[in-house]
């Protein structure tokens, strides 16, 4: 029986290709320094908050969230975009479905999204689900994954290109994108008439300076959407809880019939939401330590393996690492499949997300891979001393 051409073509998972083959070695004690799901515990009173409920029923919710939720996130916010309010913010399953909402109500099959290469993987699946095609902008590690310059911005624009999508922070890069350049793409953005998607999930995670929301940027309010969520910054990846925010009510009424036809998240999991983003200032200047410290036991080790360079991250928890070998496919497999560091007296190896995946055509990515500071430091620290084991143990 044929399949549909979308379900023929949709990307695997370059963050999670390798479970298989992970789980059929459960002697091993493997460092998952792939996947960005931190150890650090979720905050007490969001796990309080999960689990109170006063209904005998698990009920349906509104589809666009309950309204209690809305309000929390769009106070949240408003605290760095005065005038958000709820009616500017619809809860989604997880910022996943945000993209998705956001690619369908703006695309139409064969739209294009512009976004700046490498990027996160999923941008593709969503993107094939709406029936869209990424374009891919290509940044480049030795310039800090900046975004190019209008010109060459131009060079990518067609009469089906929609949308400009970016991260800020950035995964995989850990970029963070400064004033100057957010002004400059959203005048240009706007000039071409096409919209801007900041994917901002990782906003409150960072080292040097606070990024920008683009919610920030006026002038643009008729054309910007951001997604958040709550997994990264609470430590809460399975709660599902997402958001999408707009001033565009037009857009969002649309959104609102998306939403009916999947009904909504689940209410208790957005009361969680709401104790999570009620948090403390203080709360986040821990969560900026916490990542801090382990960022930086990852710059430390992986200064120390020869003939590796990499991009010290400005935000979020990741890196994208240029490693010496010819394809590093091969040698994350390597890794999981033959590798095994025995000097602890216990079989150890590595997970990483090898880097063709993050780019359009994946032999762009032959020599990098990406790799997520979300444990302790020392574990940090244990898996680059395996990958330095590794690569020089590989065969060339």
């Amino acid at each position: 029986m044929r399949l549909s051409h979308r379900a023929q073509i949709i990307q695997e998972s370059a963050i999670r290709k390798l479970d298989g083959a992970v789980a059929k070695a459960p002697e091993v004690h493997f460092h998952k320094l792939n996947i960005g799901q931190p150890d650090v515990p979720t905050p007490p009173s969001v796990m309080a908050a999960l689990a109170h409920g006063d209904s005998p029923v698990l009920a349906y919710g509104p589809s666009s969230g309950l309204m209690a939720c809305r309000e929390a996130a769009a106070a949240f916010h408003a605290r760095t975009s005065p005038g958000v309010g709820p009616e500017h913010c619809v809860v989604t399953q997880g910022g996943s479905e945000a993209l998705l909402f956001a690619f369908t109500a703006l695309c139409d099959p064969g739209d294009e999204i512009l976004v700046p290469e490498p990027y996160y993987t999923n941008y593709n699946g969503f993107a094939t689900v709406a029936a869209a095609r990424v374009v891919p902008i290509r940044t480049r590690l030795e310039e800090g994954f900046r975004i190019p310059p209008n010109e060459e911005l131009d060079k990518h624009v067609t009469d089906r290109t929609r949308i400009f999508l970016f991260a800020n922070p950035g995964n995989p890069t850990g970029a963070v994108y400064d004033e100057a350049d957010l002004r400059r793409v959203a005048e240009w953005a706007r000039s071409r008439g096409l919209w801007i998607v900041a994917d901002e999930v990782y906003r409150h995670i960072w080292f040097t300076r606070s990024p920008l929301s683009a919610l920030q940027l006026t002038g643009h309010e008729d054309h910007v959407i951001v997604v958040d969520s709550t997994s990264k910054t609470f430590s809460a990846c399975g709660l599902r809880i997402g958001f999408l925010l707009s001033r565009n009510l037009a857009l969002m009424e649309r959104v609102e019939r998306l939403g009916q036809a999947r009904l909504g998240a689940q209410p208790r999991a957005q009361h969680a939401a709401i104790a999570a983003l009620a948090l403390p200032p203080e709360f986040y200047d821990e969560l900026r330590a916490t990542y801090r410290a382990r960022v930086d036991a990852m710059m430390t080790a992986l200064a120390a393996l020869p003939g590796v360079s990499f991009h010290r991250p400005e935000g979020a928890f990741y890196t994208m690492a240029r490693l010496p070998v010819p394809d590093t496919e091969a040698f994350a497999r390597y890794l999981v499949t033959e590798f095994r560091d025995h000097s602890t007296g216990r079989p150890e190896s590595l997970v990483v997300a090898p880097g063709p995946g993050f780019y359009a055509n994946p032999a762009d990515g032959r020599d990098v891979v990406r790799l997520a500071a979300v444990k302790n430091p020392a574990e940090v620290r244990r898996g680059v001393e395996i990958l330095g084991a590794a690569l020089a143990a590989y065969p060339r």
